[in-house]
């Protein structure tokens, strides 16, 4: 196989801003929501916050987990859209040095961009401008490249618009024709709760394996206790990961339950975290760690980025995660 991931998702811009719940009342966002916003209100935000430092990052979620998958030894590759664009210019540069196979696609434009506000308990806040990303088409998709991977990743972000359904629903098919697996995340509440119905759609027919935090599983099966909304989900799907915060995360996979457990750290910033586990998760699946060893790496992977500023560690994350997992649960085949 060419690729072990091949993604599909939204090339961001990340401006990340400490924040204070008073501001973020005196703004009127909820906190810890995502919002999509126009360049205006962007635009307000920041001069409401021009006197606190802040710093800017190749973000998304999706193109997040393809990264950290490349830093763990994975083979990678990402599919996007951006504009032409200083933004533009520099996120193609650290995908590059990232060693992220690039299929981003160009068009005259401003490259998306989401502020992304967090407050002191380390809660994140996103205000996100799509800029570009919301006219990826069917046309930009490498369908042989989807042909030459082993997994598929798509997010419920990709959901905001008539084209980007469209790409997304095109490449689903064309994976499940080719027998490449197919991985979803839910993404967020507030993406659930505006495409549950479509949701529902898709683990029925095209998803293998689908990452989500309670919350999320919640709204999409209206049960309460995490065991039974896996339950539900593995009604459609026979591969199920909830993740539980601090309390670790849970796994149905071929009808056995298996829990994992939280790495414990002091959260600083929760940037990145799902996408961090979802990484850690799918390099390890197409390295065949059993589900026990694919889960615990998937939490480490994510204790390690909540531990810092930022979405992602920015060196030596292999290694880091390598020694953990030697030292701790006798893990030794991670790719050298």
């Amino acid at each position: 196989m060419k690729y072990d991931v091949f993604g599909i998702g939204n090339p961001l811009i990340d401006v990340i801003i400490k924040t204070e719940d008073s501001m973020l009342n005196e703004l009127e966002i909820s906190k810890g929501s995502m919002n999509l916003v126009d360049v205006e209100r962007q635009k307000f935000i920041l001069e409401k916050h021009e006197n606190i430092s802040r710093f800017t990052a190749l973000g998304g979620s999706c193109p997040n987990t393809m990264v950290m998958i490349s830093q763990l030894g994975g083979k990678s590759a990402l599919l996007g859209k951006i504009g032409l664009d200083e933004f533009g210019d520099d996120y193609l540069k650290q995908l590059q040095e990232s060693s992220v196979n690039s299929y981003l696609k160009r068009k005259d434009g401003m490259t998306g961009s989401t502020i992304i506000l967090i407050s002191s308990d380390a809660d994140r806040t996103m205000n996100t401008h799509l800029g570009m990303c919301q006219h990826l088409t069917k046309d930009d998709l490498d369908l042989d490249a989807i042909s030459q991977s082993k997994i598929l990743y798509v997010t419920g972000y990709q959901w905001d618009t008539p084209s980007q359904k469209e790409t997304v629903l095109t490449a689903l098919k064309h994976a499940k024709r080719n027998g490449v697996t197919i991985s979803l995340s839910l993404s967020d509440l507030f993406c659930v709760e505006k495409h549950k119905a479509d949701f529902q759609n898709l683990l029925d027919n095209y998803v293998n394996l689908v990452f989500c935090n309670e919350l999320e599983a919640k709204q999409m099966t209206d049960e309460d206790h995490p065991k039974d909304q896996l339950n539900k989900l593995s009604e459609s799907v026979d591969h199920v990961v909830i993740t539980c915060g601090n309390k670790g995360s849970i796994i149905k996979y071929n009808d056995e339950i298996i829990e994992i457990d939280a790495f414990q750290v002091k959260a600083i910033d929760t940037t990145g975290a799902g996408d961090a586990y979802a990484a850690g998760y799918l390099y390890a699946l197409t390295q065949n760690y059993n589900i026990q060893q694919v889960g615990n790496l998937a939490s480490i992977c994510a204790a390690k980025v909540v531990s810092i500023d930022g979405p992602r560690c920015k060196n030596n994350f292999k290694a880091q995660v390598k020694d953990y997992l030697v030292n701790t649960i006798n893990l030794q085949n991670l790719s050298e």
